[in-house]
């Protein structure tokens, strides 16, 4: 697209602006049908992998989730060089439950042993929430469990402190621009009203919200998070009190969010 576009003489910064959105459009189509007919983009992405693979690889035991997509991470591969480079016997696929680790390897549960010179150790990590930093207000240790979340960046409770978390389904700094901007906008409305303190707190009608964790485990859930999700701060079930995962409402709500409202107390 950008390609053709500059062959029409068109000025960069439009062909940035279009190339993103059409970006960001396609994104947005392809979560919404993860959501709406799962199976149909399962059958889709399986077949693409088929196309490089062949009719006779066993695609049902190593490229087939037990999750449907986008529930968990989907993981894009460019020009499909690793499905290449298995149809080339370059590599080959093992797809099993680790047992142990042995002198020569690793031993699975079926029995298996691969020898191996090099180990990554690229799954099974624990998600390091806030960095692991122990933070106190008052000389009180803060338990981040204990908060509600204001719109996935503030937490009832805890002054001054916007946490800038991303999109699973779509690029990370999408929101981080639109917490950036926030927060400029936050500390000069502080500034004018001659404050030095600000954090979200539950208003008398949000009393009886239903609470729950920090994202739904249907919604999303690798195991990373689930593991981690006793340490997150809990959201509740009004649009003020999620991460809603969506950047197409928050480019208009986060930039307008009223700095006034009974949410945000002020000190």
């Amino acid at each position: 697209l950008a390609e053709t576009l500059r062959e029409l003489d068109i000025d960069e910064a439009w062909i940035h602006e279009i190339v993103r959105r059409k970006i960001l459009h396609d994104q947005a189509v392809f979560t919404k049908r993860t959501f709406e007919e799962p199976d149909a983009v399962k059958r889709e992405l399986i077949a693409g992998v088929r196309q490089f693979l062949g009719p006779d690889y066993d695609i049902e035991t190593h490229f087939t989730p037990k999750y449907r997509p986008w529930q968990q991470r989907v993981a894009f591969v460019p020009d499909g060089d690793i499905f290449k480079g298995i149809a080339a016997g370059k590599a080959s696929m093992v797809t099993d439950e680790i047992d142990r680790f042995t002198p020569r390897g690793i031993l699975l549960k079926s029995g298996e042993e691969l020898q191996a010179d090099i180990i990554v150790t690229a799954t099974g990590f624990n998600l390091s929430v806030m960095g692991d930093i122990q933070f106190e207000i008052d000389g009180k240790p803060l338990n981040f469990a204990d908060t509600v979340t204001y719109r996935g960046m503030m937490f009832t409770g805890v002054p001054n402190m916007v946490w800038i978390f991303g999109y699973f389904r779509a690029s990370w700094t999408l929101r981080v621009d639109l917490i950036g901007d926030f927060v400029c906008r936050l500390l000069k409305h502080m500034d004018e009203k001659g404050v030095r303190s600000v954090m979200p707190a539950l208003r008398p009608e949000d009393k009886d919200m239903v609470i729950g964790d920090w994202i739904d485990q249907d919604n999303f859930n690798p195991n990373y998070l689930r593991r981690a999700m006793h340490l997150m701060p809990k959201s509740g079930n009004k649009r003020e009190w999620q991460h809603t995962q969506d950047y197409w409402r928050e480019k208009d709500e986060i930039p307008n969010i009223d700095l006034d409202q009974p949410v945000f107390r002020y000190a």
